[in-house]
């Protein structure tokens, strides 16, 4: 059997911007380095939101990998997972430290 002949392009103009690839996988790095320092309060909870409006404009506009990879709703979940843990951690220990809510 023959292998098929490449085609030159893709009939969906999303899948091969890069710059909407980028804007798709951009919340995984958010909400990684928002994990990171999650102690920063402003800082970490700005990366974090950040990454998740990003990941639901992709979303939204259904950017996917060059292979089909969903790294918007990755990147999303890990966002949101990430801000519900800084602001659960910061304000427990504010707690612990009988600070003011």
């Amino acid at each position: 059997m023959e292998a098929p002949t490449p085609t030159s392009g893709s009939t969906d103009p999303r899948s091969e911007s890069v710059v909407a690839r980028g804007i798709a996988t951009a919340p995984i790095g958010l909400g990684f380095f928002a994990a990171v320092v999650f102690w920063w309060v402003p800082f970490s909870g700005i990366l974090a939101t950040v990454g998740m409006a990003l990941g639901f404009y992709s979303l939204a506009r259904g950017v996917r990998g060059l292979r089909g990879e969903n790294y918007a709703l990755a990147g999303t979940a890990l966002c949101i997972v990430t801000l519900t843990i800084a602001l659960t951690l910061n304000q427990f220990l504010r707690y612990l430290q009988w600070d003011t809510w």
